[in-house]
């Protein structure tokens, strides 16, 4: 595991067994400032990998801004497609569907995600080892 990023909300890594980037969100996004510094922090470790795979743990973040929504559909998940010069982005979402604040701001940006790219979609698992088996399945 090569961590990019940690603070007291979230953790970046990569996971070279699985080639995949993961944020994982430990406790509440404050605001969205610092929601915006851990994406900015995403992008940039998506960068210097070569990885098509990204994966967002988002059952701890709490309710996310429509701003910040607005932030992930017009700068990260670009930013990610841009990097990947033409190949597919295959980006997942972890969900607890008991935790109904971060599904709802999960599913926006799920819902806004065809904009990014053809044929781009968010995918959703609550069970992680389906999670896993999706991952080894693409890219």
């Amino acid at each position: 595991m090569q961590e990019f990023f940690k603070d007291k909300s979230a953790q970046v890594y990569y996971d070279a067994a699985l080639n995949t980037l993961f944020l994982v969100y430990t406790g509440k996004v404050q605001n969205d400032q610092q929601f915006i510094t851990i994406n900015t922090a995403v992008l940039a470790a998506f960068t210097k990998l070569n990885t098509q795979k990204f994966v967002a743990d988002i059952r701890k973040m709490g309710i996310i801004s429509v701003a910040s929504q607005n932030w992930v559909v017009a700068n990260l998940l670009p930013g990610m497609v841009k990097h990947l010069n033409g190949k597919m982005l295959y980006h997942a979402q972890v969900v607890d569907p008991s935790e109904i604040l971060s599904k709802v701001s999960g599913n926006n940006i799920k819902g806004r995600s065809s904009q990014v790219a053809e044929g781009f979609e968010v995918v959703q698992f609550s069970d992680t080892e389906k999670l896993t088996e999706y991952l080894g399945s693409v890219g």
